[in-house]
């Protein structure tokens, strides 16, 4: 079984989709099945977070190869020891692709639980940092400084605030609490 389940979308985006990838031109052309194969592969596609961060460099302010030094740089500087490829896309030259580096899949799921919506767990899986507004529910005594596993409603299931969430979640990994659970569902407090 795949860890990603098939993307619920908006009934408008999914109408629009259909009509663009299922229409009667495409249909007559190559077939009925084959286009519900293709546009069942775009759904699969879209569940997944992409296999390559993309950076388009702005060849008038600086070369490909300067940003990629710099890049180089600012991965080192932050993770000692770690090393990153950087590569050129094959036909554009002005793209750097860097490869997603994971699983990692010696991460040791923890009691104190933070469960996310789906959008904010996507956005988990590309290296964003889980804000408050993206949180649906914490363990019952979270507090700052915790560190917690994050998971990721994918069902879309889960009641805000809850304090227990024994639903479909998928595992993302492992974090410190910034603020506690109080100051995210108590509190008229601006949120971090």
């Amino acid at each position: 079984m795949s860890v990603f389940c098939k993307i619920k979308l908006k009934p408008e985006v999914e109408e629009y989709l259909q009509a663009t990838f299922k229409n009667d031109k495409l249909i007559s052309a190559v077939g009925p099945l084959e286009v519900e194969r293709k546009y069942e592969r775009l759904l699969n596609n879209l569940s997944h977070p992409p296999a390559f961060t993309t950076v388009r460099v702005n060849t008038h302010l600086a070369s490909v190869e300067h940003i990629r030094s710099l890049l180089s740089e600012e991965i080192h500087k932050q993770y000692k020891g770690f090393s990153v490829p950087f590569l050129q896309h094959p036909k554009l030259p002005d793209i750097l692709l860097i490869p997603i580096i994971g699983p990692r899949k010696d991460l040791q799921e923890l009691t104190n639980q933070v469960i996310v919506g789906a959008q904010c767990g996507n956005a988990v899986l590309r290296g964003a940092h889980v804000y408050a507004p993206g949180i649906i529910s914490t363990s019952k005594f979270m507090k700052a400084g915790d560190v917690v596993s994050v998971y990721s409603d994918i069902e879309g299931k889960c009641k805000r605030g809850a304090k227990e969430f024994l639903g479909t979640k998928v595992f993302l990994g492992n974090g410190i609490s910034e603020v506690g659970r109080n100051d995210i569902f108590n509190s008229n407090a601006p949120l971090k």
